[in-house]
């Protein structure tokens, strides 16, 4: 899509554009260089869900607990991880 807007790119791709803005910013990337986008083939049998969490880093303070269902989520450096898989859990069979 060359001369697309990355927002543009990002909705016809269910991409959260705040995210690439985050990524924008974490990355030290200047708003006023054009982007350069890329293509990324994900191998056939990998959640593209899976590929990308790992370019999200915990935010300070804060780490990375996977679920045993694949997803992620972040807790206080220093929780238990088993405590927290069992809190989601908890909240999960609530609803």
């Amino acid at each position: 899509m060359p001369g697309a807007k990355v927002s543009a790119v990002a909705r016809k791709h269910g991409i959260v554009t705040g995210l690439l803005f985050r990524w924008r910013a974490q990355f030290g990337i200047a708003q006023k260089k054009r982007s350069k986008l890329a293509r990324v083939l994900l191998p056939d049998d990998m959640p593209a869900a899976r590929a990308l969490r790992d370019l999200v880093h915990p935010p300070e303070g804060m780490m990375a607990v996977d679920l045993a269902d694949g997803r992620r989520v972040f807790a206080p450096a220093g929780s238990d991880p088993d405590a927290v898989r069992a809190k989601i859990e908890s909240k999960e069979a609530a609803q």
